[in-house]
């Protein structure tokens, strides 16, 4: 970022700090959750087996809603300030810190175990109102970062928009819209006299419309990696904003389907499951498509440049999680296989981005030696995971048990899960590898070279 552009830099250093951070916690919880499905190590865990569930709230949140959305607030400031001063540096503050809030408040809730827990699919909960709390300020500091985005690219729309920002444009576009369907569900289910909230249809129109711009975010990161590494588009801006058009007509429409269809219904869980498989599968395929024909007809191909591996193995993993998810059948565990495999994908992506900008913050990456091994580590983690559960899942284990009530009777169930639990430690160890040297490189030394010179 150039001088001009310095409490950009400053509000975006913080939003990394904040994804980092994140992490953290996320690979406790993680560790916890993964032990306690692996055969032989479930039932000797110390932590009562209700704490487990707490323990997976702590990680799904963390690792699938917060870490997501804090890498994708420092995509929008990043991202916005190419085309000029951020609008408002105090509100990108504001935001910020309540981010921070919100997730130290989610945070606090799961390690002390304040509320028992409800595994809603896309953002369980713990029922207590410090968790809500937590949730509230978390995505009160999105949107004021988002406000601050779109104002901020208005304002200087005279620049060319950059791809990257219109990637991210088009991912908060998405936020929102999840946003107003979260929404619209709370006050259809309070505007019918329910007493308490129905989590699962809270939050399964929205979690689905935030699945759009995580996938956004990733095809775009993908772009932007080629970029930085090859010097060179892999797609057209003219092509990429079609695609970014297409995908919202996907998006934007969703609210409406609340005015249709009762949140109780089937028919409003098959409408959100349709705009996900027709809105997402097409266009983040043609942008993998042109990622891995511009990889391809490119050489030399550094394989240790961990941007440029992180790209690969990221477009690799999303695409097994695409051909599992196709072999999904009734509820069992293969459903967990498909979508870790697609939420590992996108955060393979993102950590490979953090390398490449990290030097721009004057920081200096501070072990390469574990950032070339790093992604290799954390990707066999997520692979070894999924097809752990994909084959346990194949012999009847079904997704959300925990220790003896996954009634692992046969050689098929104990091996599948067994392999997810190395999967899972694998991964685990992954991330720590990455938590351990991005916190290092945060907080160390200052920078004495550019972002390419990590390619070379």
């Amino acid at each position: 970022m150039e001088q001009a552009q310095r409490p950009a830099a400053s509000l975006a250093y913080g939003w990394l700090v904040l994804a980092v951070f994140s992490l953290v916690f996320a690979g406790i919880f993680a560790l916890l959750v993964a032990l306690a499905r692996t055969p032989g190590l479930e039932e000797m865990l110390p932590l009562g087996r209700d704490y487990i569930y707490v323990a997976l709230v702590g990680h799904v949140v963390l690792a699938v809603v917060i870490w997501f959305l804090a890498f994708k607030g420092f995509l929008w400031v990043y991202s916005s300030s190419m085309m000029g001063e951020i609008y408002s540096p105090g509100l990108g503050w504001a935001g910020l810190i309540l981010a921070a809030a919100g997730m130290s408040l989610v945070v606090i809730s799961a390690v002390f175990g304040l509320g028992s827990a409800e595994l809603a699919n896309y953002v369980p909960v713990l029922l207590t109102p410090y968790f809500y709390a937590g949730l509230i300020l978390f995505a009160s500091g999105i949107a004021l970062t988002l406000i601050n985005t779109f104002i901020t690219v208005l304002k200087n729309r005279t620049a060319k928009l950059p791809m990257l920002t219109m990637g991210m444009l088009t991912a908060g576009i998405a936020v929102l819209v999840a946003f107003i369907c979260f929404a619209l569900s709370g006050w259809f289910q309070y505007s019918t006299g329910k007493m308490y909230l129905d989590f699962e249809r809270l939050f399964w129109g929205g979690g689905h419309i935030l699945q759009f711009a995580n996938s956004i975010a990733m095809a775009t990161v993908w772009v932007f990696l080629i970029k930085l590494v090859f010097k060179r588009d892999a797609i057209q801006a003219g092509s990429a904003k079609a695609l970014y058009i297409f995908i919202l007509l996907f998006v934007i429409p969703a609210p409406v389907i609340f005015f249709f269809y009762d949140t109780s219904s089937q028919a409003y869980k098959d409408s959100f499951t349709w705009l996900m498989q027709w809105g997402i599968g097409p266009s983040i395929g043609l942008f993998m498509l042109a990622a891995i024909a511009t990889v391809a007809e490119t050489k030399p191909r550094p394989w240790k440049d961990p941007a440029f591996s992180s790209l690969v193995l990221s477009i690799s993993i999303f695409l097994t999680g695409g051909l599992i998810g196709a072999s999904i059948g009734g509820v069992n565990t293969i459903i967990p296989a498909h979508y870790h495999c697609v939420i590992g994908a996108v955060t393979i992506a993102f950590m490979g981005l953090f390398y490449e900008v990290l030097p721009e913050f004057d920081r200096a990456l501070w072990s390469r030696k574990l950032a070339i091994v790093q992604p290799y580590l954390y990707s066999l983690g997520i692979i070894l995971f999924a097809l752990g559960l994909f084959m346990a899942g194949s012999h009847g284990v079904a997704r959300k048990t925990y220790g003896s009530e996954q009634n692992l009777d046969n050689m098929g169930k104990l091996i599948g899960m067994s392999i997810m639990g190395i999967g899972g430690l694998v991964a685990i160890a992954g991330g720590i590898t990455f938590v351990l040297n991005a916190m290092m490189s945060l907080f160390g030394r200052k920078a004495s070279f550019r972002a390419s010179s990590l390619a070379e």
